[in-house]
């Protein structure tokens, strides 16, 4: 009997690339800099952490632009996480200002303007992001081994956010998302309607994901 080939962790090295896009600029934006200082920070820091967000796409078969790079940490090591990141990198605020964080958003203190590339990290504050940090998923990008979250979660993510703001202008990307991670990836659907047979929004919300044909062309 043939041994099984080992499966190979997804590498988003292109689509983080795709991020240096800057066509209001001549210079490229510098994304693997910022990406090497946030894995480096959250080694350091030995953070249970998940990138997410559009960032976290690429790992799933779906290319996105986006601007910033987000991640799930968990709440015991965010603010480790903060100050491994204080050398090069400076806060442009928390919420909520007093007591304990639930996000922060840093950017370079090389940066002298908005165009460059931000780091989010979020603690989770729901279900939905706690499960996303739990099953997260080993990948690739610029030759540095990372966590994910995984398709599953990253749809339920995506659906959520757009049922919490629906009629925002970045709402209907949140679900164009999540329809073009379902359509491109191999999805657990059962563990999916598993997980949210207690939410009855986000269960009618995901039951109308599948039924809509993914976005064409390039997302965001």
């Amino acid at each position: 009997m043939s041994e099984r080939a080992p499966r190979l962790s997804p590498d988003f090295s292109d689509e983080l690339r795709l991020m240096a896009d800057d066509i209001t600029s001549k210079a490229a934006r510098p994304v693997r800099r910022r990406f090497t200082q946030l894995i480096d920070a959250l080694e350091r820091a030995r953070a249970r952490y998940a990138i997410c967000g559009a960032t976290a796409m690429g790992a799933h078969g779906t290319r996105r632009f986006t601007e910033d790079i987000d991640v799930l940490v968990d709440a015991h090591d965010l603010e480790r996480v903060v100050a491994e990141l204080a050398a090069s990198m400076r806060e442009l605020g928390r919420e909520p200002a007093t007591g304990p964080a639930k996000q922060v958003r840093l950017r370079s203190k090389r940066a002298t303007t908005s165009s460059g590339v931000d780091i989010d990290l979020m603690v989770p504050v729901d279900a939905v992001e706690a499960w996303a940090l739990a099953t997260s998923i080993r990948a690739r990008a610029f030759d540095r081994k990372v966590d994910v979250v995984s398709t599953e979660a990253l749809v339920l993510m995506k659906l959520r956010a757009f049922l919490s703001d629906p009629h925002s202008a970045r709402g209907p990307l949140h679900r164009a998302d999540a329809i073009a991670l379902l359509a491109a990836g191999s999805v657990d659907i059962a563990s999916l309607r598993s997980f949210v047979r207690s939410d009855a929004a986000l269960a009618a919300e995901l039951e109308r994901a599948l039924m809509t044909p993914p976005p064409r062309g390039r997302l965001g």
